[in-house]
């Protein structure tokens, strides 16, 4: 069993919002896609439950984190389809 504990500089975050490029389909720290940001802030707020992913206008809550890649689920058509989108943080060694 692992435990992911909150520490005093998390004490009163809500989210964590990164931003997705369509383009390259690379997660960044900014809107103005400059800073890609690291695997390990990416899965540090997948396990505590606070990672956002914004592409555009639409925010998503993260399905899955495997390695480098995040991967966000989108609902449209009727009956409702999910459509996966994978986007990739920087591997930090």
């Amino acid at each position: 069993m692992k435990k992911v504990f909150q520490d005093a500089v998390d004490k009163y975050v809500t989210a964590v919002i990164v931003y997705g490029k369509t383009q390259d389909s690379k997660l960044y720290i900014e809107p103005e896609y400059t800073t890609q940001v690291g695997q390990d802030v990416v899965l540090d707020a997948f396990l505590k439950g606070v990672l956002m992913v914004q592409v555009g206008d639409a925010l998503f809550r993260p399905v899955k984190v495997n390695g480098v890649k995040v991967t966000v689920a989108e609902l449209s058509g009727s009956p409702a389809a999910a459509t996966l989108t994978e986007y990739s943080a920087k591997a930090v060694s």
